[in-house]
């Protein structure tokens, strides 16, 4: 896959005083990928400070949330030609120095979703976090019919094919769902879930999070048990989340 296949999209809400240093980072980590933020609304110059660092800036209007976000730069990088789309959040929470890696993984398991996974490195997250993500894990996988390490990473890697059905979220899915709905939703298409373990920086990030643990956590649940509902409830996928072979993660 040439590096012009690549697109890399970033969503951004009042991310000021990170925006610029990880653009940077991105840039020096994958020189030759397409490079997109999506300012979702921002009212702190987050979008000018990353169109100064080198990104080609979306601004759709008004903060829609960042499911929102990450579909009006998976759609941009698409009608740009990119079979390989990778998304991190920016809060500082990601390394863009673990960007190749995801691409290469991605490009040795096209029919996967890549997930770069903070489960193996847990000492600096926040118990409320970790409690959280647990949870998530286990509704998704579920839902998904096989593990997945760290549903609610934002450092992905998702092959075009995969985000060929955007449309069938707009209207909901804006904030956090949308990234545990889409892996549900391409599990049952076909594709598989993969992870790569990266370092959990949550001591690192310079704002806090606008995730909401409970708020959030409960919205994504929601949506899950309204998946499995429709399935019956679905206990082979029960049955297939919980399977060790299930567990199939690249280090």
């Amino acid at each position: 896959m040439a590096p012009s296949e690549i697109a890399i999209v970033i969503p951004a809400y009042q991310e000021s005083a990170t925006i610029g240093a990880i653009v940077a980072a991105v840039r020096a980590a994958m020189p030759s990928a397409a490079l997109i933020v999506v300012d979702d609304g921002s009212t702190d110059g987050s979008g000018a400070i990353a169109d100064a660092a080198g990104a080609r800036v979306l601004r759709p209007g008004g903060n829609a949330g960042k499911g929102a976000a990450l579909r009006a730069g998976m759609r941009a990088a698409l009608a740009e030609g990119a079979t390989l789309v990778l998304t991190l959040d920016a809060d500082g929470q990601h390394r863009a120095e673990d960007l190749p890696r995801l691409a290469e993984a991605a490009q040795a398991a096209p029919r996967s979703i890549i997930i770069g996974s903070r489960r193996a490195d847990q000492v600096n997250a926040p118990a409320s976090r970790r409690r959280a993500n647990r949870v998530a894990d286990f509704w998704v996988s579920w839902a998904a019919g096989e593990f997945i390490s760290d549903s609610q990473s934002g450092l992905r890697a998702y092959p075009a094919a995969a985000l060929s059905d955007l449309g069938r979220y707009e209207g909901h899915s804006q904030r956090f769902s949308f990234e545990s709905a889409i892996l549900i939703d391409a599990a049952r298409r076909g594709f598989s879930m993969r992870s790569i373990d990266i370092p959990a920086l949550y001591g690192a990030m310079q704002r806090h999070s606008h995730f909401r643990p409970v708020a959030d956590i409960a919205r994504i649940v929601l949506m899950v048990a309204g998946r499995l509902l429709m399935r019956g409830m679905y206990p082979q996928g029960l049955w297939r989340s919980l399977r060790p072979t299930a567990m199939k993660n690249d280090r």
